[in-house]
């Protein structure tokens, strides 16, 4: 394996300083960080969708998440949203949701995600203005389905 030019001279002037009576520097690499490297089961997927909201209409898109499963999302609109990021666990009563972040006015959101519990995890937009709105959204995890909910309309499931 070959050093990098920067990993040479750090390491000469490392023995070049040592072998004029200086000490070492006194950085000591840290501790590994429990939790920060997360295995999964099974390759990531992506996603990408795009829905155009009319005026006063709301919608939701989620996506099927395992506990510890990490989701890396962007989504932008044409124009201003109210937003929701909520999630819901498996067994749970059909009203309830747990709520990681609720806006207005919006016009996009980009993070990332880890679900606390299996379940349904994602996001509710509303169109409040008078102009129809065009959403766009890109997401890359450990999903393994995606469902789209509409008023008078059945759920759309989409397998990964």
């Amino acid at each position: 394996m070959k050093a990098s030019a920067s990993a040479v001279v750090a390491a000469m002037w490392l023995a070049t300083s040592l072998a004029a009576g200086q000490t070492a520097p006194a950085w000591q690499p840290p501790t590994p960080t429990p939790g920060a490297l997360v295995p999964q089961p099974a390759v990531y997927k992506q996603d990408a969708v795009e829905f155009t909201l009319a005026p006063g209409e709301g919608m939701e898109y989620k996506y099927r998440l395992e506990k510890g499963a990490g989701l890396l999302y962007s989504w932008s609109a044409t124009g201003p949203v109210h937003y929701e990021m909520h999630s819901v666990p498996d067994g749970a009563p059909g009203t309830f949701a747990e709520t990681f972040d609720k806006q207005d006015d919006r016009m996009g959101a980009h993070g990332t995600y880890t679900a606390p519990f299996p379940g349904i995890h994602g996001w509710y937009w509303q169109n409040k203005t008078p102009q129809p709105v065009t959403l766009t959204m890109n997401t890359t995890g450990f999903f393994s389905e995606s469902q789209e909910f509409r008023k008078g309309q059945a759920v759309k499931r989409k397998p990964f």
